[in-house]
């Protein structure tokens, strides 16, 4: 009897990790965490644009100056001053391309995540 039942508990676990591993996959394309413009230089009139992706937000900050981010074509929120976080939440997944953007005049160098 218990011969039985380990094979049954062997099938469960097989059965459960194959689910998993499947709705894992199907899950690939859903937004995740993504680095984008990490160390570019932004300037005034020249944004730093990440490649098209999968997500729902995007964040990012300046070393020396504030930045503003955005989404394709929805300007985000900037940053209060060099090192600080301005942070767009869209609330749902979308195909879009990430931006940085200098808010003064001159430049600084740039960082961003989607989410």
């Amino acid at each position: 009897m218990s011969h039985g039942l380990n094979r049954r508990v062997a099938l469960f676990c097989a059965c459960a990790v194959a689910a998993l591993a499947f709705g894992l996959s199907l899950s690939s394309s859903k937004a995740s965490a993504s680095p984008f413009c990490g160390g570019q230089v932004v300037a005034t009139n020249q944004p730093c644009f990440g490649a098209q992706r999968a997500l729902s937000g995007a964040n990012a900050y300046g070393d020396s100056h504030s930045v503003c981010v955005g989404i394709s074509n929805t300007s985000g929120p900037c940053s209060s001053g060099p090192g600080q976080i301005a942070t767009l939440n869209l609330g749902g997944s979308i195909q879009g391309v990430p931006w940085i953007a200098i808010n003064v005049s001159g430049s600084t160098v740039a960082y961003g995540n989607t989410f």
